[in-house]
């Protein structure tokens, strides 16, 4: 997010307790875009199709809109007005919410995704700029921790959240949830009669900068989903990857010589910020993938309901928001931060370890402690990441490190999620293949294996094993826990190394600067007033 100009002010704060509970009401229901619409694909699938690269872009389309459009949420705050820029992403990510609910097709579905993505953004950028406006002192600081925590509670009930609306609706309770609470959420923004005006000299936005990033961001991910119908040698798959990185070095040069850019990047050149920011990446290879794709493991090899999964999703999910608060324990009795964040990193490797042990047969112990070390690794990063990245760099830079951190996280988790569909697609495809009958024909072994990919496996034809199944969908996702457990190991001694450099001086705060432990560390009394 951008740093709200000096010259910017609240000018009628009548309620701004009740702003506070609008902001905190949206910053809930945005994160489960990310982590709870995987729940629904099997669903969805079952009634719009299951062509396995439309469905990816159920969550791609959000995660990708949602991370490209972070980077430049801010400056677009500065130019609308905080306040007027929440309430029109509050009433674009709501309409987006209901277009999704009453898409008849994929193709609609996931326009509608993509455009909650935007609006998810603009509400993340506009709430954390009003609040700074609105608050000061201790105020501010219970107000921003109280935003880290509902983002985290937000992405950690994901998944049970969407599976007690599609329990209760099916799978458009989803986005109707969405649409109604977002809704509500902007009412009480304008209930609030909290004002602000456009800053005046926030300089002007880099046009040129936001559609090259957003360009390059788009063709990388897009050929990534894509390589699973198109293939990955072929040539639409590898043109759009090469035009991908050939868009991104434009965007290079245009930051390098533009007099406002969205991102200064010599602040590239600190190994401890880059450190940092390996910490939410590693969070996306071992935490993000599994939290989306895991639900249709469950449903899909162990057959249970919707409801059953929300409730065992709730074990990966509900250490996410305690890690925050352990990892401030721990910065507070002067564990190094190194320690925390190189730790936290293993527990995603332990994790995915862990789960290459489970089989086709339900047996809830074998997973229970896996989901709680996923989860607690998530958790340690989630907030003390974003103090220390803040606080790792001259305080006129804040503003765009937060963009930065933001930026870094949900790009990787848009990224990440695809290339895991994409190797998901590939090796159970090929597993089902290897094991259906040569009786049966091309077009027919092909729909049974989209059938299953996608984890709609109640819909495919009794007459074939469903054990034998079961079993494939098993062995083909167990080489990728391997893969995910390899990749954390690697991302684990980078970022221990990385931040157990010394601190540069003057641009960067010490290694014991407060970050989040001084915003956690409000006043209670406040609180209950």
């Amino acid at each position: 997010m951008t740093a709200p100009a000096p010259s910017v002010r609240a000018t009628s704060p009548a309620k701004p307790n009740l702003l506070l509970a609008a902001i905190l009401l949206g910053v809930v229901v945005v994160p489960t875009g990310v982590s709870g619409t995987g729940v629904a694909l099997p669903h969805i699938a079952a009634d719009l199709g299951s062509t396995p690269s439309l469905l990816q872009w159920v969550v791609n389309g959000f995660n990708l809109t949602f991370a490209v459009f972070s980077l430049v949420a801010g400056s677009i705050a500065d130019h609308l007005g905080r306040r007027r820029g929440l309430v029109l992403g509050g009433a674009l990510f709501a309409g987006a919410a209901v277009l999704s609910a009453l898409a008849p097709s994929l193709i609609l579905l996931d326009i509608g995704r993509a455009l909650a993505g935007v609006g998810a953004a603009i509400i993340f950028a506009c709430s954390g700029a009003l609040l700074a406006i609105t608050f000061s002192g201790a105020a501010a600081a219970r107000a921003f921790a109280l935003f880290g925590t509902a983002a985290g509670v937000g992405l950690g009930l994901g998944p049970t959240i969407s599976s007690t609306a599609i329990a209760l609706v099916g799978w458009s309770g989803i986005f109707w949830f969405n649409a109604v609470v977002i809704a509500v959420s902007a009412a009480l923004v304008i209930a609030s009669n909290v004002h602000d005006t456009p800053a005046q000299t926030g300089g002007r936005l880099d046009c040129p900068g936001a559609v090259a990033f957003a360009a390059s961001l788009t063709l990388v991910i897009a050929a990534v989903v894509q390589s699973d119908s198109w293939g990955w040698d072929s040539p639409a798959t590898l043109g759009m990857l090469v035009a991908g990185v050939a868009v991104f070095g434009v965007f290079i040069r245009i930051e390098l010589t533009t007099d406002h850019p969205l991102l200064d990047l010599s602040l590239l050149r600190s190994a401890r910020l880059v450190g940092l920011l390996a910490v939410p990446v590693a969070g996306a290879v071992g935490f993000v993938t599994l939290l989306t794709y895991y639900p249709t493991f469950l449903s899909t090899v162990w057959e249970l309901g919707t409801g059953v999964v929300g409730l065992l999703m709730l074990m990966m999910t509900v250490p996410v928001i305690v890690g925050p608060l352990i990892a401030g324990a721990l910065h507070t009795r002067g564990v190094p931060v190194w320690v925390i964040l190189g730790g936290s990193v293993l527990l995603f490797v332990a994790g995915a370890a862990g789960l290459t042990l489970v089989g086709t047969e339900d047996n809830i112990g074998i997973i229970v402690a896996p989901f709680l070390l996923l989860g607690l690794g998530f958790g340690l990063g989630v907030g003390l990441v974003d103090g220390q990245a803040i606080g790792s760099v001259a305080p006129e830079r804040s503003g765009m490190v937060s963009g930065l951190v933001s930026t870094v996280r949900l790009g990787s988790e848009a990224l990440v999620v695809a290339v895991f569909a994409s190797a998901l697609t590939a090796g159970v495809g090929g597993e089902v293949r290897d094991r259906l009958p040569d009786s049966l024909g091309a077009g027919a072994r092909e729909g049974i294996v989209d059938k299953v990919v996608t984890g709609e496996i109640g819909g495919v034809d009794r007459t074939v094993d469903t054990g034998l199944l079961r079993a494939a969908f098993a062995d083909g996702f167990t080489p990728l826990l391997w893969v995910l457990a390899a990749l954390g190991v690697v991302l684990a001694v980078v970022v221990s190394l990385l931040l157990r450099r010394p601190v540069a001086a003057p641009a960067a705060l010490p290694d014991d600067a407060p970050g989040v432990d001084a915003a956690l560390a409000f006043d209670h009394e406040e609180i209950r007033q």
